[in-house]
């Protein structure tokens, strides 16, 4: 079986995971108390799946510091490149969820604020891989960034616990099996898409860099 077809089965099971979890999200919202659970499943999946790909980043980037290889560098940027859209993803769903919830899209309460803050730092992270143009310099100056601004990924998660804020931390929320099973099903849904964006932008990352070698070589560049 082909790479491509192997990636062509993952979207598959993806797609199907995303349905099996909306209708389940669907279900256990019409049945809860509050009408605005139902954002729970967009917005602590994608959070979750964005610190992920930020400590896959981190790893990565640690180990091209460690073994000079290029393509752990790659792997770096890729995931800190979804670890901006799953973040985006999760800020824009915690804000309609602030408004539903709180009555105003932006408090500036501890957790939103850190959130940004690190969104922006790993902004800052792809600004460095974009503006420099020498590869062994890009990679160095961006995986010692990499490492710094993942300090921000711990301290978001337990900015909720150290500062008083709105935003419940998850020990304190009591949730209903149902609404339980169709969370853990959004979570392995965005998983998945992770999964296979990753493979996919890394796959399309390889092609782009082969191309430029090639032009290169040739002179054009």
């Amino acid at each position: 079986m082909g790479k491509s077809m192997k990636r062509n089965i993952l979207l598959i099971i993806a797609v199907a995971m995303c349905i099996v979890a909306s209708y389940a999200a669907y279900d256990s919202a019409v049945q809860a108390e509050r009408p605005d659970i139902y954002f729970l499943y967009l917005h602590v999946p994608a959070i979750m799946v964005c610190y992920t790909a930020f400590s896959l980043s981190l790893i990565s980037s640690i180990a091209f510091l460690t073994k000079r290889k290029y393509i752990y560098d790659r792997t770096a940027e890729v995931s800190a490149m979804l670890g901006l859209v799953y973040g985006a993803v999760a800020l824009i769903a915690g804000a309609v969820w602030a408004k539903q919830t709180w009555g105003a899209y932006w408090t500036w309460n501890p957790k939103q604020t850190i959130t940004l803050i690190l969104w922006i730092a790993y902004m800052g992270y792809v600004s460095i891989k974009l503006s420099i143009g020498n590869i062994e310099k890009r990679a160095l100056v961006g995986a010692v960034y990499n490492i710094l601004a993942f300090s921000l990924v711990p301290l978001n998660y337990l900015s909720a616990t150290l500062w008083w804020s709105p935003h419940s931390t998850m020990s304190e929320v009591t949730m209903s099996p149902p609404i339980v099973e169709a969370l853990v099903l959004n979570l392995v849904a965005a998983s998945l898409f992770f999964i296979y964006l990753m493979i996919t932008a890394s796959d399309v990352k390889t092609l782009e860099e082969r191309v430029n070698i090639l032009l290169y070589e040739k002179g054009d560049i």
